[in-house]
């Protein structure tokens, strides 16, 4: 049975406390239209995307003038899909945004819910880049829970310092709803996608 992902983040900060082995995460950068280079994911958000940005095609298309957006949808299970917004940028996707749930208060615009780098020249807060093999990852179990719905059969991990940002490494011919064997992560894993998941309105 998977755990909660917020429950892994609590084992991980009683585990190894709040420490984040590679170099620190950077400041929040100004709000400016993305106009090349990293893409970077930390607490506060995806490059120019924050909690207070909206789930619209128009408004995500103004913070990337360069690129291609489009709606759509995922298929999260066989008889469930989700809206989503993605962003493609030189010729692939860089971007997959989620719908959230509801609108933000007061209003009748709808939140944006998880935003995940799928793709490009992306940068996890940590310096963590897409592609890296789990050996390489300085993740450990502890700190991870096998993923479900839009991440099935894939490793989910998380890091207590990173605040909301989690890792999901893909495990290639992986088809269970338990965690694979270490043997398997270190021949096989690598990380996928970087996401993050917007606080709660009012909530940093």
């Amino acid at each position: 049975m998977s755990r909660p992902i917020t429950v892994v983040v609590l084992l991980a900060t009683l585990v190894g406390g709040c420490r984040r082995l590679g170099p620190p995460e950077p400041p929040e950068p100004p709000r400016a239209p993305y106009a090349g280079g990293a893409i970077q994911v930390a607490r506060w958000g995806v490059g120019p995307i924050r909690s207070g940005v909206f789930f619209e095609a128009p408004l995500i298309q103004s913070l990337f003038p360069k690129a291609i957006v489009r709606e759509g949808e995922v298929r999260i299970a066989a008889d469930e899909t989700r809206a989503v917004i993605t962003v493609a940028q030189n010729g692939g996707q860089i971007l997959e945004i989620d719908d959230g749930e509801g609108n933000w208060p007061g209003t009748d615009d709808p939140m944006i819910g998880q935003v995940r780098a799928v793709g490009g020249p992306v940068r996890g807060p940590g310096g963590e880049t897409l592609m890296t093999p789990w050996s390489k990852s300085r993740f450990d179990l502890t700190e991870c829970e096998i993923g479900s719905g839009h991440d099935a059969n894939k490793v989910v991990c998380a890091r207590p310092a990173d605040g909301q940002v989690t890792y999901v490494f893909a495990v290639p011919g992986w088809d269970s709803e338990e965690l694979p064997p270490p043997s398997l992560l270190r021949d096989k894993a690598y990380l996928s996608q970087i996401v993050w998941t917007p606080p709660p309105p009012g909530r940093r």
